[in-house]
């Protein structure tokens, strides 16, 4: 079952106006999940979910453990596939393209841990194809000091940190992000409100999940309630 926090709505859409166009360089598309359907083993965990989410906003998706939030970010990032509903970019299958704008921060940081930080940016900087500066990210994110350093002997927040750098390289309009502020101090919890605020300033959109009450970031935050019966 769902519910808002405030307001109920009728689709998921993005709408990427031409401020954010020119900004991230992609093309005027949205971005619509009708009646999505998520089934794990013989658990009916999200059924006939709609939802909005506009540039400037941040959704906010809460639930206890087990309920079903990362099957439904995986499901949005395209890392897995739903068991009914659509999901479109434009009028289009959006893993045919859409997910290029998606940028997807797991529950699990998920480096090479032999590499160092500075050598996994430049993996990803290969992957999604940018020039990023990976200098620059990493000051953003406070590990500069570590970018020589291999990532295995990492603390998790600083893990975190570094994943969070992963994400900003894509520089995609919709950040997708799964307990961001997981073994985060205040510092690093601090650091991931600041970034989220910047990016929806900006007229990037996120979506999130904690099993906790969310602080507020901006005015357009919104809270999506996942209720049911755990797995």
């Amino acid at each position: 079952m769902f519910w808002f926090h405030k307001g109920g709505l009728s689709s998921f859409t993005v709408i990427v106006n031409a401020q954010i166009m020119r900004h991230f360089n992609i093309k005027p598309e949205i971005l619509t999940i009708e009646k999505l359907e998520i089934i794990r083993g013989e658990n009916l965990l999200i059924s006939g979910l709609c939802a909005d989410v506009r540039p400037g906003d941040v959704l906010w998706i809460q639930g206890t453990n087990g309920i079903g939030k990362t099957s439904l970010l995986k499901a949005i990032a395209g890392l897995a596939r739903p068991d009914g509903g659509k999901i479109l970019w434009g009028e289009s299958p959006a893993d045919t393209y859409g997910f290029d704008f998606v940028a997807y921060q797991g529950h699990h940081d998920s480096h090479k841990s032999d590499l160092t930080a500075q050598e996994n940016l430049e993996f990803w900087q290969s992957i999604f194809n940018t020039r990023t500066d990976i200098s620059n990210l990493l000051e953003r994110v406070n590990i500069t000091h570590l970018a020589n350093n291999r990532v295995k002997t990492f603390s998790a927040g600083q893990s975190r940190r570094l994943a969070l750098a992963r994400m900003l390289l894509k520089n995609a309009p919709l950040w997708i992000m799964d307990e961001p502020t997981a073994a985060m101090d205040q510092a690093g919890q601090d650091l991931v409100t600041g970034l989220v605020d910047q990016h929806v300033k900006r007229g990037g959109a996120v979506i999130l999940a904690s099993h906790g009450a969310p602080e507020k970031i901006g005015q357009n935050t919104r809270i999506l309630t996942i209720e049911g019966q755990s797995t």
